[in-house]
């Protein structure tokens, strides 16, 4: 889904004026951690207080929401810092980011069982995995294209 500046503005105001903005998931780049349908919890986004490992939500030069994993923060030549960020099944990081990009930091995911926290030892531990082994992603794709292909044969939905 394409978003324009006008709506990004405004979901950068949802954010500022009442600290956070909930938002369903859609896609499988996040997969297991962010599934399709789960309602993620975004706060305001303070550069100070983001680490590697972080997921963060930014809009893309295409328009589009996007919820990654931080990777790195580089500075440029110019001395502006570039966000480098990659969905857990993605093979490749995304194009880097910069600041004015960012919309918020997940704090939570939330299904119709449970809500996750970003700080909960399952969720760093699930980071660090994805951060310290970059196989993990590839595994991670070929169980989903498995997925998708049996699925995809017996007609069930997804």
């Amino acid at each position: 889904m394409q978003f324009n500046q006008d709506t990004v503005e405004l979901l950068i105001r949802t954010i500022n004026k009442y600290g956070w903005m909930d938002l369903p998931s859609y896609g499988i780049s996040m997969y297991p951690y962010i599934k399709k349908g789960n309602i993620c919890r975004f706060v305001q986004f303070n550069e100070m207080n983001v680490k590697k490992g972080d997921v963060l939500l930014y809009h893309s030069i295409s328009g589009q929401l996007i919820a990654h994993r931080l990777l790195a923060v580089n500075i440029t030549e110019t001395y502006q810092k570039q966000f480098i960020l990659k969905g857990d099944t993605n093979l490749c990081p995304d194009e880097p980011i910069n600041k004015n990009q960012i919309i918020g930091k997940l704090t939570t995911i939330e299904n119709s069982k449970r809500k996750k926290y970003a700080t909960d030892l399952s969720s760093i531990l699930w980071s660090c995995i994805i951060l310290s082994f970059p196989v993990a992603s590839k595994l991670l794709r070929y169980f989903l294209s498995l997925v998708f292909s049996y699925k995809k044969r017996s007609g069930a939905s997804l």
